[in-house]
């Protein structure tokens, strides 16, 4: 179900008279996107220490929610004996954790409602991302005490499973998908041709997108580097997204700095941070995509472009598995190989049946797996037995 729809329906769903907590990235879209779905269907939706997540439910998607606080997660004891008690006095039925971190242990405790833990890349592909080992220990604690488990991709979903224990809770793969009516090429080109004008982007050019959040750890830097190699820095652009969140203006900073010492600068340009509903309009533009992570799950960005059928360029990851595959949905290069990235860019550039091939094929797929509201409907479902199974002793007060 979309924002917008009316409350009759909304109310007679699955979530009628039930409450859900959100505890997750207090910056990232998906949060937002979850939370106006789940009110859509009649749960009461909380939003845990996020106001940027409370806000984007509120306007961007037309959602009810609330925003409530805990104590910071830096007070450690104090936060987790508190947790227990306000979900309480909230009311709460279920809990959804979203990148999971030390400070949400205080769900672990006897008095805590049952949670379900969905584990991003950030999380557990500490080869990496480095963690402490307390910190790892208190992922893995989390993990094993949850009451359903889900990740974006079947080698995250494994390593779910391997700090898991003994735990027989249920453990499933369930996609970040794409609201698949919005994705739609067909609904957006006057959304993309605006997009192009306010970039200054000429007719004629070429444009390679960077969609990922500008981090180190998305080698935007080696992305410079492919354009800078191949034909695209001859006949056209490339678009780095910003993403609007902490630590991004440095980085880019030394991303520009080393397109102007290849030669580049004036082609590659920053598009702002967009509203959700304007993000297919922005995708549309680009004549390809381009993402070089060391690790990752599958973004719900991949599936967006496969819907909106714009060619991925892509490290040749295990986590893509099943959804990038190489030459008949997307191009896959080894992480680090820069010589590859640009033989694989010209590739889309003089191969004309190249690109028109991979897209339909992407599209299609994404129509049969990739659909928001079945991504939505397998997280309900997860809400609903971990409400119904959930340990009597769970629900103990702490002593």
């Amino acid at each position: 179900m979309t924002p917008g729809a009316g409350a009759a329906e909304a109310l007679a769903g699955p979530g009628a008279g039930r409450t859900v907590l959100l505890d997750g990235d207090p910056a990232a879209p998906q949060q937002a996107r979850l939370g106006a779905a789940l009110a859509q269907r009649g749960w009461r939706v909380l939003v845990l220490d996020a106001p940027r997540v409370a806000l984007q439910i509120r306007t961007e998607f037309k959602g009810n929610c609330r925003e409530v606080r805990a104590v910071p997660g830096w007070l450690g004891p104090l936060r987790r004996r508190q947790l227990p008690l306000l979900a309480r006095q909230w009311g709460v039925d279920v809990v959804h954790l979203n990148f999971l971190r030390p400070a949400q242990l205080g769900w672990t405790r006897a008095g805590a409602p049952p949670y379900v833990a969905t584990a991003w890349g950030s999380d557990l592909n500490d080869e990496v991302i480095k963690r402490s080992t307390a910190y790892v220990s208190a992922v893995t604690k989390i993990l094993q005490e949850a009451s359903a488990v889900t990740a974006d991709s079947l080698p995250l979903l494994r390593k779910a499973e391997a700090r898991m224990g003994a735990s027989e809770a249920p453990r499933q793969l369930v996609l970040w998908s794409a609201d698949l009516s919005q994705f739609d090429r067909a609904k957006v080109q006057a959304s993309a041709e605006r997009f192009r004008r306010e970039l200054g982007i000429a007719a004629g050019q070429k444009v390679l997108l960077s969609p990922r959040q500008p981090q180190a750890h998305y080698h935007q830097e080696r992305i410079v580097e492919g354009f800078a190699r191949s034909q695209w820095a001859q006949r056209g652009v490339l678009v780095l997204k910003r993403h609007g969140k902490g630590g991004e203006d440095g980085y880019l900073k030394q991303v520009l700095d080393l397109a102007l010492q290849l030669g580049v600068g004036d082609r590659v340009l920053l598009a702002p941070r967009v509203a959700y509903a304007d993000l297919p309009g922005l995708y549309a533009l680009a004549d390809a995509a381009v993402s070089l992570p060391e690790a990752d799950g599958v973004p719900s960005t991949f599936l967006e472009l496969m819907a909106l059928q714009v060619p991925i360029v892509a490290s040749d990851l295990p986590a893509y598995e099943r959804v990038l595959v190489q030459e008949e949905r997307a191009l896959l290069v080894a992480p680090g190989d820069i010589d590859g990235l640009a033989k694989a860019l010209d590739r889309l550039l003089l191969d004309p049946e190249l690109a028109p091939r991979m897209t339909a094929a992407a599209r299609s797929w994404a129509l049969g797996h990739a659909d928001w509201s079945r991504a939505v409907d397998a997280w309900e479902t997860l809400y609903l037995r971990a409400i119904a199974s959930g340990s009597p002793a769970k629900f103990l007060a702490e002593p």
